[in-house]
């Protein structure tokens, strides 16, 4: 295991540690159904449930951060800083959890909010536990995305 793979499993064990509420919070696997747009949807409602919690607990500092973090693009990126990072650390937990799933399929799974939590902690921007549960209402407003099939030649 490279360095880099040890800090993200350190990283996503300690989040999910930290922040149990996953009643409130959407599996990768469902995510990952949804539509383009219902994607986007839920994505940008974290940025602004973490920017909010951070608020309501008195760290606007924070919350500009976040705000930062997800408006600021990299000469030639079409993403913010934010949107790579957390399209990157998705991925990554989605491929932990596939692996972990297939060892031990009665586990928790993981959940987008994981994802965005160690974006965020990476970014020395730590999250309230109420950050967990502000996309607890969220409904796809479109029908679930069909699955891709593979072409054949």
């Amino acid at each position: 295991m490279n360095r880099f793979s040890k800090f993200l499993a350190a990283t996503f064990l300690s989040a999910a540690m930290l922040f149990t509420s996953a009643a409130q919070t959407m599996e990768i696997r469902q995510f990952d159904k949804m539509a383009d747009q219902d994607q986007a949807d839920y994505i940008g409602d974290l940025i602004v449930g973490a920017e909010k919690v951070l608020t309501d607990e008195g760290r606007p500092d924070l919350a500009a951060k976040v705000e930062h973090l997800f408006t600021t693009k990299n000469n030639g990126d079409a993403d913010t800083i934010g949107m790579v990072e957390f399209e990157i650390n998705l991925a990554l937990v989605r491929l932990d959890d596939a692996k972990n799933a297939e060892k031990n399929p009665n586990d928790p799974r993981s959940e987008v909010e994981d994802a965005m939590a160690i974006t965020l902690e990476n970014n020395h921007i730590p999250l309230p536990d109420s950050f967990f549960t502000v996309n607890k209402h969220f409904k796809p407003k479109l029908p679930p995305a069909k699955e891709k099939k593979e072409k054949k030649n």
